[in-house]
């Protein structure tokens, strides 16, 4: 955490809505800024929602210090991108990683997703696991605006019914990271709970990009699956994978010859093991092998 900055505001308290990265990305790449008059013409939206546009896009990495980054190229360019129009559900899983694994940031999403530690949470549990990114003797911010936090995050995951305001001629506040399916709302009260387990549309080659970063950051080419699946900001805390899945994605990924050699996975005198020496433009190499399934490139 000493590397991230805590970030509680930006998004205007508006979930990430579907079009907005791609409206960003096409907006900022025709070099315009979000602080200009015409911002709100431009995009079409409030001026609320001009910043919320930027917030996601930012912490996505889909723009930074006010350009296109190279990952936003490589997924969303019209000619040759991954998926310009975010229709395949792993652009989803990877802009989730990206968001939970930001290095610079650290949101309610961060403490969400790797800092609570038991299945079932409340939104109150969330702003204590918020409020420890906090270091000791300094002020924290005030209840309402963690709160404010807390239920962004927990409705661009959840969509509780008790969040919905709609009001007559707005756009759907359904927000795309919900069809992930990674949080559920509990009968009664606010209670919420993560699904751990196996994901029908995470692909391995996704898993393996995380894993590339994950032990890049941290400067490794080993680690045991416990750090890999419990570790704060791991693959398996962001994903919410179990052990069986985890180890078959890897497997899967080992039967590839292009990446069988740089990620494995082995298990010896009782210590099991992730190994990941996939790097730079090989984890990205893996990243568009995966889009470029079935096209002939």
């Amino acid at each position: 955490m000493s590397k991230q900055r805590v970030k509680l505001s930006g998004h205007q308290t508006f979930s990430l809505r579907y079009g907005w990265l791609q409206k960003g990305y096409e907006y900022t790449l025709g070099e315009k800024s979000f602080a200009a008059e015409t911002a709100i013409v431009d995009l079409g939206v409030g001026k609320n929602m001009v910043g919320s546009i930027q917030y996601w896009c930012e912490l996505t990495g889909i723009i930074a210090d006010g350009a296109v980054t190279p990952f936003a190229r490589a997924l969303l360019a019209e000619d040759g991108g991954w998926d310009p129009y975010l229709e395949d559900q792993a652009s989803w899983w990877l802009l989730h990683w990206r968001l939970m694994a930001n290095p610079y940031y650290a949101t309610a999403g961060t403490a969400m997703f790797s800092h609570i530690r038991k299945p079932e949470f409340t939104r109150q549990d969330v702003a204590e696991a918020l409020l420890r990114f906090w270091a000791e003797g300094k002020k924290p911010p005030a209840d309402s605006v963690v709160m404010r936090d807390v239920d962004c995050y927990v409705r661009s995951y959840c969509g509780s019914r008790r969040f919905e305001k709609k009001k007559s001629g707005d756009d759907s506040f359904d927000c795309p990271f919900q069809e992930l399916g990674l949080i559920q709302a509990m009968n009664g009260g606010d209670f919420y709970r993560f699904a751990i387990g196996a994901k029908a549309s995470l692909p391995a080659a996704i898993i393996g990009y995380a894993l590339s970063e994950y032990f890049a950051r941290a400067n490794k080419k080993a680690m045991t699956i416990q750090s890999v699946l419990y570790k704060e900001g791991s693959p398996g805390q962001v994903f919410m994978l179990d052990e069986n899945t985890l180890i078959e994605a890897i497997e899967e990924l080992q039967e590839e010859p292009a990446w069988g050699a740089a990620i494995n996975f082995t298990e010896s005198a009782g210590i099991a093991q992730v190994h990941c020496r996939l790097e730079g433009g090989a984890a990205e190499s893996l990243l568009s092998a995966y889009y470029r399934r079935g096209d002939g490139k």
